[in-house]
């Protein structure tokens, strides 16, 4: 469910901080928060959900918010958690009301704001906030020339030909907020994407004899069944993620000596360049 706030924090002057004073007009966040639309891209993101169905969702300043703070300050999920806790700029830049020493949201959230920031949403945001700045630019150009229209009163032509030339070009503002989708590495995992990659060899190299000989067995489901029963777990023991490696490892093994065999009758010939290259850095990380 999603209930769209209409108030959007929109005076710094207003925000409400316990131990006294105001913030400053000229800071980052504050001037950061004037730049970008946020009733505009409530609309949009408020489509994404249910108007009355399920808990309330966070606002999409909050949640665009919290992914530019990310970005800018090149900070994990946690430290940028902890970092809007600490900081009463960026409560305000994520239009929080007043200050306070609570997290405003766990930070695993973090994982679903992204998944709901898509491509076309992005490419949408920043048009949006480009043509805002445009609008600001030519707001105050056409404020300094008219002040210039009524503080002058004759100029010569050889003055004209002397004044400097107007701005010109277009400024361009990045709000990309969405990172890669890099996983950590782990031994577990990199076992897995490594059993994956030689399951993938082992068919190029079987291509060839397809309905003539049967495909060596790799047990890619039972082995993928294991890998996930250990990785889908919050926080498996050692034990488990040492007995999971082991598994792993095995299936690993079986199909590199299937390569193997195949290899020695001249099968290798049917490997790309990418899957022969593939095979070098699965053997050297089995070993």
């Amino acid at each position: 469910m999603y209930r769209k706030d209409s108030s959007n924090q929109l005076t710094f002057k207003n925000f409400y901080l316990p131990f006294g004073g105001h913030l400053r007009s000229d800071n980052r966040w504050v001037t950061l928060a004037d730049q970008i639309p946020w009733q505009q891209i409530e609309e949009g993101y408020g489509e994404l959900f249910s108007s009355d169905n399920g808990c309330p969702a966070k606002s999409a300043r909050i949640a665009l918010g919290a992914l530019l703070i990310k970005e800018r300050l090149g900070t994990s999920d946690r430290e940028t958690v902890e970092q809007i806790c600490e900081n009463p700029y960026l409560q305000y830049f994520l239009g929080l009301m007043e200050y306070h020493d609570e997290p405003p949201f766990d930070h695993s959230m973090l994982t679903h704001f992204r998944k709901r920031f898509d491509k076309e949403m992005l490419a949408d945001i920043n048009s949006s906030i480009v043509d805002r700045a445009m609008g600001n630019s030519k707001d105050k150009e056409a404020d300094s020339d008219n002040s210039n229209d009524d503080d002058t009163i004759n100029i010569d032509d050889d003055n004209k030909d002397k004044q400097p030339p107007s701005n010109q070009g277009k400024l361009i503002v990045d709000a990309t907020c969405t990172p890669a989708d890099i996983a950590y590495p782990t031994d577990l995992s990199l076992l897995n994407e490594a059993r994956e990659k030689s399951e993938e060899i082992i068919d190029a190299m079987h291509e060839p004899f397809i309905g003539v000989r049967k495909k060596p067995r790799t047990y890619c489901q039972k082995s993928r069944k294991a890998y996930l029963a250990v990785a889908k777990q919050k926080k498996p023991g050692a034990k488990k993620i040492r007995k999971a490696i082991g598994q792993q490892l095995r299936y690993l093994k079986r199909n590199l000596g299937h390569i193997e065999c195949m290899s020695e009758e001249g099968l290798l010939k049917y490997l790309s360049k990418r899957l022969y290259r593939l095979l070098l850095v699965i053997s050297e990380l089995y070993r």
